[in-house]
């Protein structure tokens, strides 16, 4: 498929600042990875993804083609925000899964938002919950006059439930800045070993953030040794708790590992990593769409 052309949007800002805006989409690879991610993630939960496996290749491609959608070089969906609700709509309701499209559906959504530097704000697991089986059940932005979800409307045009999708997306979003991740300490200890750093001594709330070195163990001896280094220090709860955004920035700076030292950020974070981060922080509501 021929690469679409940028179009210029607004993106909350004065006339002057007009920039050129293409949204970073998911593929089809990249949404196998989700679905693989959360099918082992929930293996030994009360409620696992079986039967786990792709249903259709097609539907798949189609969920995920929705994305790409235009003609004459401009696409459909230009804006991010836009763009991801036609992938959460896609997985949701192409069914291309034996099951887990829906929880598919909700990582696949904040992972695009996150690729885009945009993240949700002010957003419960219950409001979560309630919009993905909303989208499930092709009732989003319908009142209802009782409690819980409306019911299902038949023949509801697709571009009105994205365009409702959007909305719901629009009230709630925030601009990340670039470079800032949403990890567990967990996930953040793995990227910075890879590096020759890593997080250690966790005490009162705090943890260190070390850095490894190889000395020789004598003057003349030509055998070396790891030591570690304590370089600075940031908050700490447990290993499964999402990193404060300014401690990430604080560690990335302690390490230099920053933009400004040479590492861009598509190289100190994974895109297994990212995807990891949202399943354990969204793990709630994950659980309840399973029972559903």
């Amino acid at each position: 498929m021929p690469r679409l052309s940028p179009v210029i949007l607004l993106q909350r800002q004065p006339p002057d600042r007009l920039r050129l805006v293409e949204p970073r989409t998911l593929s089809v690879d990249d949404v196998l990875l989700i679905y693989r991610i959360l099918v082992e993630d929930f293996a030994e939960d009360e409620d696992p993804i079986m039967l786990a496996g792709v249903r259709s290749s097609a539907l798949l491609e189609s969920a995920v083609g929705r994305q790409l959608t235009g003609a004459g070089g401009v696409l459909k969906y230009p804006e991010p925000i836009d763009n991801a609700a036609s992938l959460t709509f896609g997985i949701c309701n192409d069914h291309a899964f034996h099951n887990g499209n829906k929880r598919t559906a909700l990582v696949a959504m904040l992972v695009h938002l996150d690729r885009n530097h945009l993240s949700l704000d002010r957003t419960s697991q219950d409001d979560l919950y309630a919009m993905i089986l909303s989208v499930a059940t092709h009732s989003i932005g319908i009142r209802s006059p009782r409690r819980g979800p409306a019911r299902p409307v038949p023949h509801r045009h697709a571009d009105e439930e994205v365009r409702e999708i959007a909305a719901w997306i629009r009230q709630r979003i925030r601009k990340v800045k670039r470079g800032e991740k949403h990890l567990t300490f967990r996930q953040l200890r793995r990227i910075l070993e890879s590096f020759g750093y890593s997080l250690a001594d966790p005490h009162a709330n705090t943890i260190d953030v070390v850095r490894y070195e190889w000395v020789r163990k004598g003057f003349l001896s030509r055998e070396k040794v790891r030591v570690v280094k304590r370089i600075g220090t940031i908050g700490y709860r447990d290993e499964g708790t999402v990193v404060a955004l300014k401690d990430m920035k604080r560690v990335r700076q302690l390490c230099g590992l920053r933009e400004e030292d040479g590492v861009p950020s598509d190289t100190f974070y994974e895109n297994a990593a990212v995807v990891d981060a949202f399943v354990n922080s969204y793990r709630t509501v994950l659980r309840r769409l399973g029972r559903r």
